[in-house]
């Protein structure tokens, strides 16, 4: 059975390894200037469980963003032709001006 020990350097082993893998995913992102990263290398191991916690799941968090980004869906042309086709069914029904 472990002791108190062995448990705290397992712990200590396990979080080091944690911010290892953190901090390679890190610099390998393309989503942040060489200083942000700076800053989050800095939290990553100043702040070690709670840092590798937050920076991870901001990283997480882009993972495979190109499968959810919505910035050219629809594209613009599309939204214009919806709002116009939107802006005629509405006045062709006469809405937007009360009755008297």
């Amino acid at each position: 059975m472990p002791g108190p020990k062995e448990i705290a350097v397992a712990f200590i082993v396990a979080i080091a390894i944690a911010n290892i893998a953190v901090s390679v995913a890190l610099v390998r992102s393309h989503f942040y200037s060489g200083t942000q990263k700076a800053a989050q290398l800095a939290i990553i191991w100043l702040i070690p469980l709670f840092g590798v916690v937050g920076i991870g799941a901001f990283l997480r968090a882009q993972y495979r963003w190109e499968k959810y980004d919505t910035r050219a869906f629809p594209e613009q042309t599309q939204k214009g032709v919806a709002i116009e086709v939107q802006n005629a069914i509405h006045d062709a029904g006469g809405g937007g001006t009360p009755s008297d």
